[in-house]
Parts: C-alpha cells; sequence; structure tokens
C-alpha cells in the first residue's frame, strides 16, 4: 500500500518504520519544511495518509485530503470542536476517514474493560476517579484518550453525569462530576488510572504504555482498513472490524 505522512516526529518516524516493516511503501512526508498542497498529495498518489500533526491545523489538512481524494487517518487530538465540520467534509468528498483518540489495542481493550467494571462496581456504591500521565510536550489535557475513558466509565455510573478537568478552589467536588486529573512530565508515554473507591478497600484499572510503536501499529492497521472505503469511523467504535482485516 501507498501511504503519505503528514506529521513527522517522533510518531511520524515510528509509524513510517512499522509501515515498512509490514511491506508498505511511504511515497511522501509532509511536515514543516514540506508544507501539505493538493497538488503535491496528488502527484504522489497515496492510497492513504496518516496524520498525526497539530490540532490547530487538523481543519486545513482534512479540506486538503478531501480535495485530493485520499482516504484518511487522523491521530491528532485535541480539536474535537471541530468534529461536526470535520464529518461534514468527509460526508461531501466521499472519502474515508478513520479517527482515534488512541490507535493502541490494548487502550481499546481497555476501554471495553472499564466500561464493564464501572457498571459492575456502581452496582455495589463505589466511587470512580481517573487520572492520566504523558510527556512534558503534549499539548491538550485531558488527553483525547482520557476523555474516551471518562465516557466509558459514565456509561456505567449511575452517579457520574460529566466530565471536568478542573477543581475550584474552596468549593468541594460535587459528586455527579467524574473529574479527571493530568500529569504532564518528563517522557511519559501514556498511562490512564480509573479507580474504584470504597470506605472498605480501592480497586483500580492501568493502562501503561511502553512505547509508540503499539500507537503506530494500530494507526498502520487502521489505514490497511479505510484505504479503499468510505465514510467517517471512529477507530475504537470498529476495533472488531479493523483487526478482522
Amino acid at each position: 500500500m501507498r501511504i503519505a505522512l503528514a506529521g513527522y516526529g517522533k510518531m511520524g518516524h515510528e509509524i513510517e518504520s512499522v509501515a515498512r516493516s509490514r511491506g508498505h511503501e511511504i511515497v511522501a512526508i509532509y511536515d514543516i519544511d514540506k508544507p501539505l498542497a493538493v497538488d503535491s498529495l496528488r502527484t504522489s498518489t497515496p492510497e492513504v495518509i496518516i496524520d498525526f500533526t497539530q490540532p490547530d491545523t487538523v481543519r486545513t489538512n482534512v479540506e486538503i485530503y478531501t480535495k485530493a481524494k485520499i482516504a484518511t487517518v487522523i491521530g491528532t487530538t485535541g480539536w474535537d470542536s471541530e468534529l461536526p465540520n470535520i464529518q461534514a467534509l468527509v460526508a461531501d468528498s466521499g472519502i474515508g476517514c478513520v479517527i482515534g483518540s488512541n490507535y493502541s489495542i490494548g487502550v481499546n481493550l481497555f476501554l471495553k474493560i472499564v466500561a464493564e467494571a464501572s457498571k459492575l462496581m456502581d452496582s455495589a456504591d463505589y466511587d470512580v476517579y481517573e487520572s492520566e500521565a504523558h510527556h512534558r510536550m503534549k499539548k491538550d489535557f485531558p488527553s483525547g484518550t482520557a476523555l474516551r475513558i471518562a465516557e466509558a466509565i459514565l456509561s456505567g455510573s449511575s452517579m457520574k453525569k460529566t466530565i471536568s478537568s478542573e477543581l475550584q478552589q474552596g468549593v468541594s467536588p460535587s459528586p455527579e462530576v467524574l473529574y479527571v486529573s493530568s500529569i504532564r512530565a518528563g517522557s511519559i508515554t501514556g498511562t490512564h488510572t480509573v479507580g474504584f473507591e470504597s470506605e472498605e478497600d480501592t480497586i483500580e484499572l492501568i493502562h501503561r504504555a511502553k512505547s509508540r510503536r503499539g500507537f503506530a501499529l494500530g494507526a498502520i492497521r487502521a489505514a490497511e482498513w479505510i484505504a479503499h472505503k468510505k465514510g467517517f469511523y471512529r477507530f475504537e467504535e470498529n476495533i472488531e472490524m479493523i483487526l478482522g482485516s
């Protein structure tokens, strides 16, 4: 398969390595030194482009992908406010697009575990909390993965109704709010913790990424799946089909 890359940081390099190991060809790499352009993208003739860039560039990038009629995998996070616009662009163009807050297969299995655990713990009156930790260069918080985990928690909790990342000094936290705490330090690849708390004990579920390779492999699997499809898809909602392909 012919793949183009948008963004050539640490994730871009890892995706390139995994792609080549699976027999794919990298036909174009776009970064600061080589900006995206419709003509350039058409000339390089990729079957799919994988985007790990910056949140404030995603909409502009997708406008280019849709004009060039190139299937797209988006791994950039922190652009949720643009989601309706991105969906409309994809629908109007007829390309295929996969988005994901986290392309780790393990994280997506973790989401399913958290949803089921939340239902079980809710029936036993456990309170629930969530925290996430990433490297100090990550700009968005809570992480996109943390927000998806929070949604999984809410799906099984009768107490928690909303999600927040802010506490107000001098005000007791509302029991109906799931507060997600964030740590940014060093070179942490990604750690997500969900805890269930009672007066008698504490139960914790933890996913800890060991390297970026797991994220890169998931992105490549998504690219292999979407290359000749149409429509807008979430990686976590289609994980069984993507892995089955």
